[in-house]
């Protein structure tokens, strides 16, 4: 009937719904399997899980950085100074007055804070036994080996760890705001974004079961022990506020390790115009300058041993090491050290390369560097052309001077866009970008497609296709610039079924859609003879027919709606370790899978309903159209929605167009954490290997600087005399330690 109705044959219109039920089918089905709600794994089950997963990045990311190589550089440390931390007594005392006793064997506990000194592998004994509440504060100075310290400490933490025991963490506090965010909630945060995993529901034997997240449940239960990097990293009105927030944050027996630059630590406490305590029942340790002869001993190890003629290049500036002068300060921490043997060590993978290499004699001259900072900027500026030379094994796709645009913008779009925080997110890339791009291109992704498909159907034989296809379009680019001026996305790896959000949102598109569907029925019907006049419209249907039309309008944007956003982005396993292209990828194909199904499904509601209603007005042909129309703009606004993809590729194209970084982003990124060294892996997010060099390059001109040793420099070594000291002392590059 409804064929003959609309001068359709029954074969066609038979064909057309036996497709549009097939792509429908394929698009329920693609989420049928995720449309329950998902199992709540146990807190024992989730911890061990997550245990896991923390030794799995950590041992991979202390491989990329090359923490052994040639060998751990030695730290030590003594009882930090008594003003900084709560007295030894008080300590002990709090410790025995915990419900349930001491977390430790007091016949273990050190007489006084003298007894925590120690070196190396000592740091996980000297928390867990001579600690009376294992809380410790690690201070010292910038690039002292802070971070090395706190990834030794988990590894021994990990490796005692009895079942169903805490989990260390490490956390980075430079994106904490105190003033906006408690404590525990924003660790929980951070949990969610290192560990996806852990933004299932909590069991129901948990507290507020149903309620909270695993990661809000593991903070509750204490079975994350935090290791917080990065106290000094905060800005500096920050540090007092976020001293007493984390004071007023630790419950009883809450184990916590706090690393900072002593300075930074020292001046939160001395404010006098507000009262702070030094962190509540921790202890303290300072970490201790490398003796003269340990770090002599190192770059010399480095260089290939003693005695050859790579090592022997160090020994003059060996004789400044350990003492006051510049160079004796600067290659006094494993940050300098690092630096130093990047620049002037002669590897394997340079042989042959143009630019000769530079020696190290260099850095005691007073003439070239005459102050602390000259020198400490020559070793940040030589570093990136460094790391940046020839690798055979693995091909320079970037010259020095194009990486370092590229780093010195990204640093600059840490320090600016992202309020100074180190985590170098892709997702997030667009906050570098005017916010108008965002908005103008998820606008045109959405509509361009619809408002295409639809003028050219209404404008067959129709004078006003232009204006009815325009029209479309900015319904649809409406829809798209909403999305796109939504917070940032976090990616997903798939596509879930969430019947609640199907619900709530399809009551929404509902009524909205109702309203605005009899309000274009309506005002349709009223102007009925000026329709006719143009020609456009048949004559034969009467009132009732637009009104149908118009509340099938809301159908079927309470339909899509409901489709479209009943969706949520599914994240990784727990124990799934993901890094950030790894996830653009799955983030990719959770844009495309989710695009196609939901482009079916919604259509196939939209043009049903459309072909159903929409004979009364335009006929069949047009209904279909203007349905698959719905179902297309729905099915890539859902992918954007839940998705980050589109965000990275409009920002990734905006930059490349204006120079600011290479097409290949993603390729950039990974080269320069796997093979060259600039950037660190922590989870899902990049960072540069130490807030200094971020913080440095920030402040430097795009333009590659020249430096003291450049090639024209007649303290470089020919290409020939370094492949003559390489024959006979092998070498390879380093990593950054703190």
């Amino acid at each position: 009937m409804l064929a003959q109705s609309s001068g359709q044959s029954v074969a066609a219109v038979g064909m057309g719904l036996l497709t549009a039920l097939g792509g429908f089918y394929l698009a329920w089905k693609a989420f049928q399997q995720d449309r329950d709600q998902v199992t709540a794994m146990s807190l024992g089950t989730a911890v061990d899980q997550l245990a896991e997963a923390v030794k799995k990045q950590w041992d991979a990311e202390a491989s990329v950085r090359r923490l052994n190589d040639p060998y751990p550089l030695p730290v030590a440390w003594r009882a930090a100074d008594a003003d900084l931390v709560q007295p030894w007594t008080l300590l002990a005392d709090v410790a025995r007055g915990w419900p349930g006793g001491p977390p430790g064997d007091p016949a273990q506990w050190p007489t006084d804070a003298a007894g925590l000194a120690g070196a190396d592998a000592q740091i996980g004994e000297v928390f867990a036994q001579r600690v009376p509440t294992r809380r410790l504060v690690v201070l010292g100075d910038p690039g002292s080996g802070k971070s090395m310290l706190l990834i030794r400490l988990l590894h021994d933490l990990i490796a005692q760890r009895p079942d169903d025991g805490p989990v260390p963490v490490l956390f980075s506090l430079a994106s904490w705001n105190p003033t906006h965010r408690p404590l525990q909630s924003w660790l929980a945060d951070q949990l969610r974004h290192t560990y996806p995993g852990l933004r299932a529901p909590a069991p129901s034997a948990a507290p507020q079961a149903g309620q909270i997240d695993l990661a809000q449940a593991l903070l509750d239960t204490r079975r994350i022990l935090p290791l917080v990097d990065g106290f000094d990293e905060l800005p500096p009105a920050l540090h007092a506020i976020a001293l007493d927030a984390l004071n007023q944050a630790l419950p009883a027996k809450q184990p916590l390790v706090l690393a900072s630059r002593a300075a930074a630590y020292r001046e939160a406490l001395a404010r006098s115009e507000v009262l702070v305590r030094p962190l509540n029942g921790a202890a303290g340790i300072h970490l201790l300058p490398l003796p003269a002869d340990q770090a002599a001993t190192y770059l010399r190890h480095d260089a290939g041993g003693e005695h050859t003629p790579a090592a022997d290049r160090w020994n003059s500036v060996a004789a400044h090491l350990g003492t006051n002068t510049l160079v004796g300060q600067a290659l006094s921490t494993p940050l300098g050290l690092f630096l130093a043997r990047t620049i002037y060590n002669p590897r394997p993978d340079i042989l042959g390369a143009p630019a000769p290499v530079p020696h190290p004699d260099e850095l005691y001259d007073t003439t070239i560097f005459p102050t602390r900072a000259a020198l400490d900027t020559h070793l940040f500026n030589a570093y990136i052309p460094a790391a940046y030379t020839r690798h055979q094994p693995n091909p320079l796709r970037w010259s020095p001077s194009q990486a370092y645009r590229t780093l010195v913008f990204l640093a600059r779009h840490l320090e600016t866009n992202r309020n100074g925080s180190p985590d170098l997110a892709w997702w997030e890339l667009h906050h570098a970008n005017p916010a108008y791009i965002r908005r103008l291109t998820a606008g045109l992704m959405v509509g361009l497609g619809p408002g295409l498909l639809l003028g050219l159907v209404y404008g067959v034989g129709l004078g006003l296709a232009a204006g009815i296809g325009l029209a479309a379009g900015l319904t649809y680019g409406l829809i798209g610039g909403g999305l796109g001026s939504a917070p940032s996305n976090i990616p997903s790896t798939r596509l879930r079924w969430s019947r609640r959000r199907f619900a709530g949102w399809l009551g929404a598109g509902l009524a909205l859609g109702l309203v605005g569907g009899l309000a274009f029925g309506l005002g349709i019907a009223g102007e009925r003879g000026a329709w006719l006049a143009t020609g456009i419209l048949p004559g034969e249907h009467g009132f009732v027919g637009w009104l149908a039309f118009g509340l099938a309008l809301g159908l079927i944007a309470g339909l899509a709606c409901g489709l479209t956003f009943g969706l949520t982005g599914e994240k990784p396993a727990l124990t799934t370790m993901i890094g950030p292209a790894t996830l653009l990828i799955q983030d990719l194909r959770t844009f495309l899978g989710g695009g196609l199904a939901y482009g079916l499904g919604a259509g196939f509601v939209g043009g049903f309903i459309g072909w159903l209603v929409s004979w009364l007005a335009f006929g069949a042909e047009d209904g279909l159209a203007f349905g698959q129309a719905f179902g297309l703009a729905f099915g890539l606004g859902a992918s954007l929605e839940q998705t980050a993809w589109g965000d990275w590729v409009i920002a990734k194209a905006y930059l490349a167009m204006w120079r600011r970084a290479p097409w290949d982003l993603m390729t950039f990124l990974q080269d320069a954490h796997q093979h060259r060294g600039v950037l660190r892996q922590v989870g899902a997010v990049y960072q540069f290997r130490h807030l200094d060099l971020q913080r440095h390059l920030a402040q430097q001109p795009r333009s590659l600087p020249t430096y003291a040793g450049q090639p024209d420099s007649p303290s470089r070594l020919t290409g020939e005399q370094a492949r003559s000291i390489h024959r006979r002392g092998n070498t390879r590059t380093g990593s950054l330690f703190d």
